[in-house]
């Protein structure tokens, strides 16, 4: 639904988004919108520095689900990976 958020939250997403910087809102677009592959990495995994997703999930986490549920996918998988 579109006005599923309240007018206050949605200013205060706005304002933490943008305090991300830009290169730090594109490392989270890259993982948002990056469907996971065949098998069962995604292209961000190589794509994304992982600092700059946990600063994103430091100031933004709470903010929006669909936002939270990816970048835990990312750590997940990065998690993974990295054992």
């Amino acid at each position: 639904m579109l006005y599923e958020i309240d007018a206050g939250d949605l200013i205060d997403f706005a304002r933490r988004w943008a305090g991300l910087g830009d290169a730090v809102a594109d490392q989270v677009s890259r993982v948002v919108d990056d469907p996971p592959a065949a098998a069962g990495l995604r292209r961000a995994d190589l794509e994304v520095n992982p600092n700059a997703i946990e600063l994103a999930r430091e100031r933004i986490s709470g903010q929006n689900e669909g936002i939270d549920t990816a970048i835990a996918e990312y750590l997940d998988l990065l998690a993974e990976a990295r054992r």
